[in-house]
């Protein structure tokens, strides 16, 4: 038995111990990740599709000549970027908080199926 798994038993039974469904717990803290990973996709939909919008009304405005197009422009890709870089910064320190549980031994470099660190592409107006 790894010391891993010995630390994971003297855990348990300290919660089993204390009257805590270890196993129940588990089944509902996966099901809170899943529940996590769906939320993040509803979002990142949403404001894929709010993107999609306010490009239309910047097209609409600079075909219209409005000046403050080019401003709405810059605001709404310096706003792009600090969404990446928010949604970069927590898929970081979800994986520091998932290494620093993990023992020295296991993979820490290695991600859950789904995840990446690569950048929201970006959206294709022509293919719309």
């Amino acid at each position: 038995m790894s010391m891993e798994d010995e630390s994971k038993k003297g855990i348990s039974d300290s919660l089993r111990d204390w009257g805590i469904d270890v196993d129940r717990f588990e089944v509902r803290a996966k099901e809170s990740i899943e529940t996590a990973k769906g939320d993040l996709t509803e979002v990142t939909g949403t404001l894929r599709n709010t993107l999609l919008r306010a490009k239309d009304v910047l097209l609409d405005l600079q075909k219209g000549g409005s000046p403050a197009a080019a401003e709405l422009k810059g605001g709404f890709e310096r706003a792009w970027g600090e969404i990446e870089n928010a949604f970069k910064s927590a898929r970081e320190k979800a994986r520091e908080a998932r290494t620093s549980a993990e023992s020295p031994a296991t993979d820490a470099g290695a991600t859950d199926a789904g995840e990446t660190d690569a950048p929201v592409p970006p959206v294709d107006d022509e293919n719309r």
